[in-house]
């Protein structure tokens, strides 16, 4: 089986790759071999491969950025979406689609499930759902994969950061309001292995179980990394000037639908802990 995955020299496209590359024929395609803005060029490259699946994780993903830079995100996230599903449509490639739990607001006391209606309070969320839409309106064979606060190996992110910040700073402003569900990378690949390999079709959720705010984050590595001296000060999400996009209080994602289909994620925090042991082992604090 040829699986193509775009953004392949990002975070998660390099965990994939990693991963899926031990049983199928892997094509990871960064930037400046695929271009989601070069709509012809993509169609072409994907008709030279001519993949079964096609993994879409080129995303512009940072969210103040997105707010900022408005037209270029439509360009990336939807529209470059779009480009793909088109190209996907034309070889009838399978087409998996990285999306985010910031297509919904945040309103809801209770977890997301794949059937509550989206609606996004910031740019990057509304890019990532019209995105969603271009997929499931061109294609019938596709995944949509939500998924939430990524942590891991190669992770450019706070959530992957912070273990190795606690080395430069002692003292950190983490929020207590914006609460959803750390996922961490390795057990993501795992889950989307697990959807390919059983030819799920259409839009499930995939985190780790448990949720928790920045806060509780920022508690718990400094906890499993038993670094004395760091002080965490909490603070709400409009204490921080500085950001440009506005966050949903509680995006927390249900996963019963990825239980019911025979795939079980781990706590957040155990997978943490995996993540924190990797990084000692490796000298990383």
């Amino acid at each position: 089986m040829k699986i193509l995955i775009t953004g392949g020299k990002g975070f998660v496209g390099k965990n994939l790759e990693e991963k899926l590359k031990e049983k199928f024929n892997v094509f990871a395609l960064g930037k400046d071999e695929f271009n989601v803005e070069e709509k012809e060029k993509i169609i072409n490259k994907i008709n030279e491969i001519k993949p079964d699946i096609t993994i879409h994780c080129a995303a512009l993903s940072n969210v103040d950025r997105c707010e900022v830079e408005r037209e270029k995100a439509y360009r990336i996230n939807s529209i470059g979406t779009q480009n793909v599903a088109i190209a996907c449509r034309e070889t009838k490639s399978k087409m998996i689609y990285i999306s985010t739990d910031f297509v919904f607001d945040g309103k809801k006391e209770t977890p997301y499930s794949e059937i509550d209606i989206p609606s996004p309070i910031n740019h990057y969320g509304k890019t990532k759902l019209l995105g969603e839409y271009y997929v499931s309106h061109i294609l019938n064979n596709f995944i949509i994969v939500r998924t939430s606060r990524i942590f891991g190996k190669w992770g450019k992110n706070f959530a992957s950061r912070f273990p190795l910040l606690l080395k430069e700073r002692e003292e950190f402003y983490l929020t207590t309001d914006i609460v959803n569900c750390p996922t961490f990378v390795k057990d993501l690949v795992r889950a989307i292995e697990f959807l390919i390999k059983n030819d799920f079709l259409g839009i499930i959720n995939v985190c780790n179980k448990g949720s928790c705010s920045w806060f509780e984050f920022g508690k718990k590595v400094i906890e499993l990394v038993q670094k004395d001296g760091v002080k965490i000060i909490p603070v709400e999400f409009a204490d921080y000037r500085e950001k440009k996009a506005l966050r949903p209080h509680y995006s927390v994602l249900n996963t019963d639908l990825l239980e019911t289909v025979g795939f079980k994620m781990p706590e957040w925090e155990y997978s943490l802990k995996e993540f924190i042991k990797i990084l000692k082992e490796n000298n990383y604090y």
